[in-house]
């Protein structure tokens, strides 16, 4: 009578580091991002890091301490209810977007581009010139890739070069661990902006 033996899954740790100036200490207030796996379960953060082992191993076990609180008390994930053959071509029809006329921009993604409104990537705050607004495209497309956004909703970045610096080492599993609102404002089609357009700026070209 043969025993089986229950093995418990090992922990994964991976850690990104900033790359180090030519003194080989990183930039002062320098992000790393340490994920943390156990089975299924992850919990990712992020900490400045200043070229420490101290600061490795306080982050180590504070994502160890949080990893098994999870443990503990797991996510319950609900399986999505299974559609029926007869409606789908019913909803795919309604899901059609319908072409008011506004312009759009092509926004890259990991395999090609989707076009989305310029009105659903603004700036709010922080650099607001072409640049900027090219580079608010990029993470738009990035949030795309990741799971997060589906480019149907208008998003507002604070501030395009903070989103940048928090999401430079992320790769798209490990945004699957963030919620859209950790990077930036999710709002609905029928929000009033007129606030916000004193604030904004939308280059007419895009070079």
């Amino acid at each position: 009578m043969s025993e089986t033996k229950q093995t418990n899954p090992p922990t994964v740790i991976t850690l990104t580091l900033p790359t180090p100036t030519r003194g080989g200490i990183p930039p002062e207030e320098a992000t790393a991002t340490l994920l943390i796996q156990r089975g299924d379960l992850a919990q990712v953060r992020q900490f400045h890091y200043h070229g420490m082992l101290a600061d490795l191993t306080d982050a180590i076990r504070k994502a160890s301490e949080t990893l098994g609180l999870i443990e503990e008390c797991p996510p319950v994930i609900p399986e999505l209810p299974k559609e029926k053959k007869g409606k789908s071509k019913r909803k795919a029809k309604a899901d059609t977007p319908v072409d008011d006329g506004e312009p759009t921009i092509e926004v890259p993604l990991k395999k090609g581009t989707q076009a989305v409104k310029m009105s659903h990537i603004k700036i709010v705050a922080g650099e607001t010139d072409a640049a900027a607004y090219r580079q608010a495209t990029m993470l738009a497309g990035r949030l795309i890739d990741g799971k997060l956004w589906d480019g149907k909703t208008p998003i507002r970045f604070e501030n395009v070069t903070e989103v940048a610096k928090k999401m430079k080492h992320l790769t798209e599993k490990d945004l699957s661990l963030f919620t859209l609102d950790d990077f930036v404002q999710s709002a609905s089609e029928d929000v009033e902006e007129t606030s916000e357009e004193s604030t904004e700026t939308e280059p007419a070209t895009l070079l």
